[in-house]
């Protein structure tokens, strides 16, 4: 029953079916090759999971504990109410399954989401005010342990890392609103969150590119997804081939990107993709540019069925234009 409530739950928050999705991140280099792997990540999340939130329903649903852990389930509790309170007051989680197109927006969202849900809870438990201090500290343990037990039970690290974003980075952010006005500013986040990882990570703005930027769908072709990766998910992608530093440069002089994944309707296996990525300084071109040129023909090596894909690398202004497998317009 749980595990058919979290598929549900995954299906909802997708732009597309879960099978595809996990399809598009194996093909694009986010993750390895793994064979079932949607039935694996589903059977962790169920497993892990102690409590959700559904705004489409407004229930809660909170996962029966054995006996002797009424503080764990009260903590949950705590958590989930505080997620309904969001929907109630501000609309948060309705909003953020209306940004599935953007995965930047919706993980930005999710992260103060899961940041102010934390806080509460942590309010809840505490005998004494509020610490700062201690707080980071929880969170860092929090999501040290997330990252233990998901490596442990095998799952790719991408899995690990997003999972473990929004509690960490989003109560870090929550956490320093807190700091600075107490609750009022902490329903100010709430009420206007950062729309882009970039601001969380950065403190950069957010400028994000649209569809009709994008090369149109080729004849021939239909779409399958279009989405934005943003500077968490654009880090985390170069930081494969080109190490934390070199990729945590590109992420910072993030401007926004597009992308758009298609597949030949005769030939379903058969896709392309174009992406676009803008810097925020065309100095800062050639650099990433560089970077590009040496981790895309890694990320790609799965992206056909047999073989390497062909792609090319276009700039124009602050923008660069990644075609994959891209069909050259008939005149």
């Amino acid at each position: 029953m749980l595990e058919k409530r979290l598929a549900q739950k995954l299906a909802a928050e997708l732009p597309v079916p879960p099978s595809e999705y996990l399809e598009v991140l194996q093909r694009l280099g986010f993750v390895r090759p793994t064979p079932n792997l949607y039935q694996k990540l589903l059977a962790f999340y169920t497993s892990q999971v102690l409590g959700f939130y559904e705004p489409q329903r407004d229930t809660m649903v909170v996962v029966d504990k054995p006996l002797g852990a009424e503080a764990v389930t009260a903590a949950v509790w705590a958590h989930e109410l505080a997620h309904a309170a969001q929907e109630k007051r501000f609309r948060l989680p309705t909003r953020l399954l209306a940004v599935k197109d953007n995965s930047d927006k919706q993980r930005a969202i999710s992260a103060i989401a899961e940041g102010e849900a934390m806080l509460v809870m942590l309010a809840v438990e505490s005998p004494t005010p509020l610490d700062a201090s201690q707080i980071r500290h929880t969170a860092e343990a929090i999501a040290q342990g997330t990252r233990q037990v998901a490596e442990q039970a095998g799952i790719d690290r991408f899995f690990v890392e997003d999972l473990a974003f929004p509690y960490a980075q989003g109560l870090a952010t929550v956490l320093a609103a807190w700091e600075q006005g107490g609750w009022a500013a902490v329903d100010r986040l709430l009420a206007r969150p950062p729309l882009c990882t970039a601001t969380l990570l950065f403190a950069s703005p957010c400028h994000h590119l649209d569809d009709q930027a994008m090369p149109p769908v080729p004849q021939g072709y239909v779409q399958l997804l279009a989405d934005t990766l943003g500077a968490w998910a654009l880090r985390f992608w170069l930081a494969q081939p080109l190490g934390e530093e070199r990729a945590g440069a590109v992420a910072r002089v993030w401007d926004g990107d597009r992308l758009r994944l298609v597949r030949k309707a005769t030939e379903p296996q058969r896709w392309a993709l174009a992406w676009q990525l803008r810097v925020q300084q065309e100095a800062a071109l050639p650099t990433v540019r560089e970077a590009l040129e040496e981790a895309l023909p890694v990320l790609f090596g799965n992206f056909e069925r047999q073989g390497l894909p062909s792609w090319r690398l276009v700039s124009q202004g602050r923008t660069l234009t990644v075609l994959v497998n891209w069909p050259t317009p008939q005149p």
